[in-house]
């Protein structure tokens, strides 16, 4: 499994760690059931750590993982999101970024885990905790 998240706070923060080649299917599984996940309150903070991740999902495709936040306007568990990513995932970053929006998702791409952290009002050292347990889970 490519990836990872643990939900704190009593749900209301993700943090999620991406590793390797994600596929299309697998990021629309894991936004399924992160978007479904009853552990995780209405508005919650998200920080994504991808910098590692490759992912197979085209710009075109980028919509479809768009799809699923306008099914579930309403009942929407993501309030902010940041978006830790590298040089390729960048420019599809930035499409996820504009689409999402327009169902009051607030996403901003990060290049450093400090400044995505203070953007999100997180203690920095607790995500870095976090995203070591999440790495070790992931191989």
């Amino acid at each position: 499994m490519p990836h990872r998240y643990v939900v704190l706070n009593d749900g209301h923060v993700v943090v999620e760690f991406w590793t390797g080649q994600v596929t299309h299917d697998e990021l629309l599984a894991h936004e399924h059931r992160h978007l479904s996940d009853p552990s995780i309150k209405a508005g919650a903070a998200v920080l994504v750590d991808a910098e590692r991740a490759q992912f197979g999902t085209t710009t075109d495709e980028i919509k479809d993982v768009v799809a699923l936040y306008g099914q579930v306007v309403g009942r929407l568990k993501v309030g902010r999101m940041a978006l830790l990513v590298n040089k390729e995932t960048y420019q599809r970053a930035l499409i996820f970024l504009k689409e999402v929006e327009g169902y009051g998702v607030k996403v901003i791409v990060f290049s450093t885990l400090d400044v995505a952290c203070t953007w999100l009002g997180l203690d920095v050292e607790v995500v870095r905790n976090e995203l070591v347990m999440l790495r070790e889970k992931v191989g």
